[in-house]
């Protein structure tokens, strides 16, 4: 009994052996898979390695290409035949294209149609007028990796709208730049960045407004407010157009808070005697978010304060029925303050002063000063989020100019048939965001004393209010 129980075990034994054997025969065959995944995930990461490298020669092959074509349409076969179809240019509406070796080309246009039944420079009879304008901005951009950056801008546009129709101390349509469709050169500079971009310095062809008075919520006639006033300050006599300039921006990252910007132009815009006509100015920004550590997604603000110096030929004004003197040798200069403050994610405040000496009169040709002692103005911005449209924006405005003392009783104020009091402003507008490209902005302007008129004065049948309508148009290529 003894042996047969022994037999009956080893058996048993025996075949447990042979029924587990295709267990651990399956165990040993997802072992051996695994092994195949690693081998082939450390291929991927090879592939991954050689995929950069490729990518780093094609790139070089480009710029190579760039260099060596001679013409447009050889540069674009050779691109064709250099690279495949996809990953060529990098496009993204609004942004611009990115194109090979740190070029980038982006163009938008905007046209403004704009009425009053108030015109009060209106050549004929008729002061109900509806007047059109467009212009178009095209830039082209290359990047110096991160050491350097060239611009070149383009800015056609035609008509001047309804503002020769209108005399305003400050007009309603930012955005004019009638060059009769012809395309000029606006900008046209070199930047350069030093110490991690700690400093920058601009030189060239530049614009003096986009280095001065800037704000966050009123400082694009394209997308924002259209008058003038709200734009940049009209107690800031600028240099005549686009002019010769450079421009030294120092922000430091121990005090990431600060920035200082200082500029140079050439004030007459003649790029003659480059030095003897300056105009010069110096502005500081401060920003809180950063200081106290708030979150500037939700609290970002701009407080700038700034001085300037315009050293054109500026005369004084003259009394009414007094005769001119001498002094036509005296120079200009002024002060300003820009804030803009984020109130959470869907509001924004802003608001401005400006101050220029009051006794010379303006001496630049610029459309944007004005004969005015100071200036104010204040606004408030919000996204649609609260009605579900986060991409449209509607905003109010409102300021005055205000002239001078010497202004109010000089010739200059009798030949206008002005009283001196002070111009009024209100604007409202609601930015449209129709597709990714197209915006449209209905936008009201309502003025009172126009060119500090405040009645009708010997027939002149000035108004003493006016109102714009209007309505903009931006597409973004």
């Amino acid at each position: 009994m003894r042996f047969r129980a022994i037999k009956i075990t080893a058996a048993f034994i025996i075949s447990a052996f042979f029924l587990t054997q295709p267990l651990w025969a399956g165990e040993e065959g997802l072992r051996q898979e695994i092994t195949v995944l690693k081998a082939k995930v450390a291929e991927l990461e090879q592939l991954k390695v050689q995929i950069a490298d490729l990518q780093k020669q094609v790139s070089e092959q480009k710029c190579s290409i760039l260099a060596q074509a001679g013409t447009v349409n050889d540069v674009k076969q050779s691109l064709i035949q250099a690279m495949p179809a996809e990953g060529l240019i990098k496009y993204a509406p609004g942004e611009g294209v990115e194109l090979p070796c740190g070029f980038k080309i982006q163009a938008d246009s905007t046209f403004v149609v704009q009425g009053t039944p108030h015109a009060n420079n209106a050549v004929d009879t008729n002061k109900s007028r509806c007047d059109a304008a467009w212009s178009a901005d095209i830039f082209i951009e290359k990047a110096f990796d991160d050491w350097g950056l060239a611009l070149l801008h383009l800015e056609p546009g035609q008509s001047n709208g309804l503002e020769d129709s209108l005399s305003l101390y400050s007009n309603v349509n930012r955005d004019i730049n009638n060059t009769d469709a012809n395309v000029p050169i606006t900008e046209v500079w070199y930047q350069h960045y030093l110490f991690n971009k700690q400093v920058t310095i601009t030189a060239g062809k530049m614009d003096p407004a986009n280095y001065l008075d800037q704000n966050e919520y009123a400082f694009n006639e394209c997308t924002q407010f259209l008058g003038r006033i709200f734009r940049n300050s009209p107690a800031v006599e600028w240099p005549d157009d686009n002019t010769l300039g450079a421009s030294l921006v120092i922000a430091p990252e121990l005090i990431p808070y600060l920035a200082l910007n200082a500029s140079y132009f050439n004030a007459d815009n003649t790029y003659k005697n480059i030095f003897d006509k300056p105009f010069i100015s110096t502005e500081l920004t401060f920003q809180p978010a950063k200081a106290f550590g708030y979150d500037e997604k939700m609290w970002a603000g701009n407080y700038r304060i700034y001085m300037w110096h315009n050293g054109l030929d500026h005369p004084k004004y003259v009394g009414q029925l007094e005769q001119p003197g001498d002094d036509a040798k005296n120079t200009n200069t002024g002060f300003g303050l820009s804030f803009d403050q984020m109130i959470t994610d869907v509001f924004g405040v802003f608001s401005r002063f400006g101050w220029q000496r009051p006794d010379v009169a303006i001496a630049s040709t610029n459309p944007n000063s004005a004969p005015i002692e100071a200036m104010w103005s204040a606004g408030i911005q919000m996204t649609g989020k609260y009605w579900g449209r986060e991409d449209d924006v509607l905003a109010f405005a409102v300021g005055q100019a205000l002239p001078s003392k010497a202004y109010k009783d000089s010739d200059a104020a009798l030949a206008a048939g002005a009283s001196g009091a002070a111009e009024g402003h209100i604007e409202v507008y609601y930015n449209i965001k129709l597709t990714k490209n197209l915006k449209i902005t209905p936008d009201l302007q309502f003025i009172w004393n126009p060119y500090g008129i405040s009645e009708s004065y010997q027939g002149l049948g000035f108004d003493r209010t006016m109102l714009i309508y209007g309505m903009r148009g931006q597409l973004d290529f």
